[in-house]
């Protein structure tokens, strides 16, 4: 699919180095302009609307974040770009958008943008990014997005998450009904995994503060602090015996 993009970067040789490889790996995304600040950024998008935005993280004193809370509709799929590979982005990555970790090399280059040129043409463009900067709460809370706006978790409360095709159902120990939020469980996991959580089968990502027991079968299953029974793949039951063995 054609595609257009605006790179949005306070380093020139990264600009640069964005613009050459768009040029010679992706010729169906054109490129239409480019800027090195938050305000000449933001103006850049607004007046183009492209269908990809590269965005680095720190713009001198202010941020991409800054440049997100400028933008009209319809926003452009973000890519973004940092030299930190921490926190940040993993809160990035959770909200479904790429991002390229400086320094990056062509193959991780082509990754992201052929993630988010598939994400176009399969989704189209987000209605929004407000859930980009909901997430970012603290080490041990997140913000989940739903139809009427955020809700703001402790990651203790979280019994576990389950796939619903490309969304996930999060279920909370203090909610009677499951969150509904519009992102695929592999996000969840992502996100998770470093945070005490487990993916013990292709539906389940679970918070091992509330396994209660393990049952043993060809997989198995575990019974977590609700009495919820869930059951573990043969091929995800290695990493929960390992997350239970270290508890």
């Amino acid at each position: 699919m054609q595609a257009t993009a605006v790179i949005v970067d306070d380093e020139p040789r990264f600009q640069e180095l964005i613009a050459g490889l768009l040029a010679s790996r992706f010729t169906n995304v054109q490129l239409i302009g480019r800027a090195g600040s938050v305000q000449e950024g933001a103006e850049l998008v607004n007046a183009t609307h492209p269908d990809l935005l590269f965005l680095d993280v720190e713009l001198g004193k202010m941020t991409g974040f800054d440049l997100l809370k400028r933008l009209s509709p319809p926003e452009p799929i973000v890519v973004f770009a940092t030299a930190h590979a921490g926190y940040a982005v993993k809160a990035i990555k959770f909200n479904a958008l790429d991002y390229l970790v400086k320094p990056f090399d062509a193959e991780e280059f082509d990754e992201a943008v052929t993630k988010a040129l598939r994400r176009l043409e399969e989704n189209g463009r987000p209605q929004r990014i407000p859930g980009l900067l909901g997430s970012m709460v603290s080490d041990r809370q997140i913000a989940l997005p739903d139809a009427k706006g955020l809700n703001v978790l402790h990651l203790d409360d979280i019994l576990h998450c389950s796939s619903d095709n490309a969304y996930t159902n999060v279920h909370v120990r203090t909610e009677k009904k499951p969150i509904l939020v519009t992102r695929p469980l592999s996000l969840f996991d992502d996100y998770l995994t470093d945070k005490g959580f487990v993916r013990i089968h292709q539906s389940h990502l679970v918070n091992h503060k509330h396994i209660k027991r393990y049952i043993r079968g060809e997989g198995g299953e575990v019974v977590l602090s609700d009495d919820t029974h869930l059951p573990v793949s043969r091929r995800m039951k290695g990493q929960l015996m390992e997350m239970l063995e270290r508890i």
